[in-house]
């Protein structure tokens, strides 16, 4: 049983590890690649567009977020289902897992960006409130921290949901998930083109809450059918349905231009990322140097995805990016994958045994124990000596 727990924790850290590559990808072709084009200040032509299923996959890269909000809500549910959660312990073991690197960045990130900051706008980024205005602004230290702000609004409400799908099943999450589409269409409707798609959708936890639960729901069923789910043709058709949506969501210049559909795709989106783990996690079994190397960045995958946008801004500073094809689009990626990527797992190697680490090991067991169960035998009566003297009848 511990192998298979084992094994189980390697193929989710391959996972973290394609999220934090593929978001790093992304953040490092649309930061370098006008610079390349000569486009004055780097400042884009707009978003980029590609044929290419594979290309599109790098550049709609922010997809690698929600495959990583799905990712949480599977493995905290994995470990919960049919438990009760100690709500103190959980959000306990929660502060250990950001908050050592997280503070660090802060403190160091302050010193560096005094006038982006005052004492509300540190209160309101620790207590998890740093996707709204008035937060800490950083420069590049703080520009992925939203993402810290959503997950930590999730952890608060996660043992309530974790109760309601141990109690009530998957029906409950998905009852859930349609009240909270038709609130947030109406919202939508009712702003009359006044909001932003992207606060409501992408850097808040109301557009994010379905990938979660949807995470949540693929853990049920890992659970209960994880046979449904086996074999390499699978995870082959999960992966393909993921390429043929982000392409198609880049072709109809979703992201970029603010469709209403985008109310759709964040379900859209977390279902297929939901099924890509499911079938994955539950087929894939490698456990040879090339699966321990790739296991190995998903475990530093917070230090990648928080680090990686500096990495990124260094380069395209002093202008340490190549020129290989010509091609700007191109020579960005590859700079991405030759430079801004082997920086970055250095850089993580370091922090993530440094300041992450060593606070992992304070994690405490959260689940809450079972009550003994009851006596289901009839009590023998007392043995003869223990019945009192005078219940006793002598023979006549």
């Amino acid at each position: 049983m511990r192998s298979s727990n084992r094994q189980y924790l390697v193929s989710v850290d391959h996972l973290r590890a394609y999220a934090a590559v593929l978001v790093l990808l992304c953040h490092g072709t649309y930061m370098i690649s006008p610079y390349l084009r000569e486009v004055p200040n780097g400042d884009p032509h707009g978003w980029l567009y590609s044929d290419n299923p594979l290309a599109t996959l790098v550049l709609e890269g922010h997809t690698g977020v929600a495959l990583f909000m799905v990712l949480s809500g599977f493995i905290f549910t994995i470990g919960t289902l049919g438990k009760d959660v100690h709500y103190g312990r959980f959000l306990g073991n929660r502060v250990l897992r950001i908050f050592p690197l997280y503070l660090t960045l802060i403190v160091l990130g302050l010193g560096a960006h005094k006038q982006g900051a005052d004492l509300l706008a540190v209160l309101q980024s620790l207590v998890g409130l740093g996707n709204l205005p008035g937060s800490l602004s950083l420069g590049a230290v703080s520009s992925m921290w939203w993402a810290i702000a959503v997950e930590l609004q999730f952890y608060l409400l996660f043992p309530l949901f974790s109760r309601l799908l141990t109690k009530r099943g998957p029906m409950a999450l998905i009852r859930l998930l349609a009240g909270i589409a038709v609130i947030r269409a109406l919202v939508w409707a009712s702003a009359a083109g006044s909001i932003s798609v992207n606060s409501m959708l992408y850097y808040s936890l109301a557009g994010r809450i379905d990938q979660f639960l949807l995470g949540m729901m693929a853990a049920w069923f890992f659970v209960h059918h994880r046979r449904w789910f086996q074999g390499l043709p699978k995870v082959a058709v999960a992966t393909a349905l993921v390429l043929g949506a982000v392409w198609a969501f880049n072709q109809t210049h979703a992201f970029h231009e603010g469709h209403a559909s985008r109310l759709l795709w964040v379900d859209v989106e977390g279902a297929l990322w939901a099924l890509v783990v499911l079938t994955y996690v539950a087929t894939v079994s490698s456990t040879g140097i090339v699966s321990r190397a790739i296991a190995t960045v998903g475990e530093m995958s917070f230090s990648v995805y928080l680090l990686h946008y500096m990495v990124i801004t260094a380069i395209v500073s002093r202008g340490w990016w190549f020129e290989l094809t010509g091609r700007p689009v191109a020579d960005a990626f590859l700079t991405a994958v030759t430079a801004v990527l082997p920086l970055t797992l250095v850089a993580a190697v370091v922090t993530y045994n440094g300041i992450e680490r060593p606070f992992l090991r304070w994690r405490r067991a959260y689940l809450v124990s079972d009550p003994p169960p009851e006596p289901t035998t009839i009590p023998l009566p007392p043995p003869a000596s223990d019945v009192p003297k005078a219940a006793v009848v002598s023979p006549r």
